[in-house]
């Protein structure tokens, strides 16, 4: 009789979790009136405390930035307001070049991210070139850009002899955040620097890796805030004529037609994770719908998104 030894093999995987310290900012609560300018002279932006330390993603990731950048962080009942200060050592060399709302901006820029629900998935970003040109994105599942979300907000840019600077606010109606006391959010910042190719950031985000809204850093200090139920409403009108044979005999009809209809879309804000969507007398005349085709090959008829 033959004999077998089965032997049996116990591996012990040891998994250790090292959870890196996730950096804070504080945001300060101020009742003053702060006048959207570009200039940062309110009394209130100096009681803020300045947060620098950009480093490089391009083309030096890790390293320093070139030019100094901070960023304040104000808030009152209606809005929170971010300040940046972007040093340039050679002011004559900033390019500030106007674009469209959303188009593409060429130029230095400076790049805002917030994420006020603080899942680490979703946020918003808030891009402002140094000409004043507006662009706003929605971030979905960490690193997704969505440029179709157009946001009410309001930012200026100036320039002098020791660089440039940056005036952002943004109405909470424009947010999604949950109801609480005491709010803690996710914020981070990036800069382009034109003529030398350089991404800065506050929190550096390395090539490598993967993640975005995952690694900002914690924004602090906001208290006692609501948020807002928005309401969006897009009205619409449209017209068209018909021209036609008119017919013998009909004096209804002397081959010529007028149409008219008008109609609205409304999107309101229920709640912080839920939104009604409706419409009046939608225009089914803007839904695209695929052109109808007779195929006798062998072959797929394949319709181009």
């Amino acid at each position: 009789m033959r004999k077998f030894r089965l032997t049996l093999w116990a591996v012990l995987i040891t998994v250790r979790t090292v959870s890196a310290q996730v950096p804070s900012y504080t945001a300060v609560a101020t009742t003053e009136k702060i006048t959207v300018d570009g200039r940062l002279t309110e009394p209130a932006w100096q009681k803020a405390p300045a947060y620098g330390g950009f480093r490089q993603r391009d083309p030096n990731e890790g390293q320093p930035a070139t030019e100094k950048t901070q960023i304040r962080v104000l808030y009152d009942q209606h809005a929170i307001y971010v300040g940046a200060e972007l040093s340039d050592s050679n002011p004559s060399k900033i390019v500030t070049r106007l674009s469209r709302r959303d188009d593409s901006q060429d130029g230095d820029y400076f790049q805002l991210y917030l994420d006020p629900y603080h899942d680490h998935l979703t946020g918003a970003l808030f891009q402002v070139n140094a000409a004043g040109s507006l662009r706003d994105f929605i971030v979905t599942n960490d690193v997704n850009n969505d440029v179709s979300w157009d946001a009410v907000w309001d930012a200026k840019t100036s320039i002098d002899e020791t660089g440039w600077f940056v005036e952002i606010r943004v109405p909470f109606s424009q947010l999604r955040f949950a109801r609480a006391a005491r709010q803690t959010w996710g914020i981070n910042a990036s800069r382009f620097l034109f003529r030398n190719n350089e991404s800065s950031w506050l929190e550096l985000v390395p090539k490598k890796e993967f993640g975005q809204v995952s690694r900002f850093a914690n924004l602090e200090g906001i208290e006692n805030i609501e948020p807002g139920h928005n309401i969006e409403i897009l009205p619409y009108v449209r017209g068209s004529a018909e021209f036609t044979p008119a017919s013998r005999g009909n004096p209804f009809n002397d081959g010529s037609r007028a149409i008219a209809g008008s109609g609205l879309d409304v999107k309101y804000g229920l709640s912080s994770n839920m939104t009604l969507d409706a419409t009046v007398n939608p225009d089914f005349g803007q839904v695209e719908v695929d052109p109808a085709v007779v195929n006798l090959s062998a072959f797929e008829t394949f319709f181009q998104e």
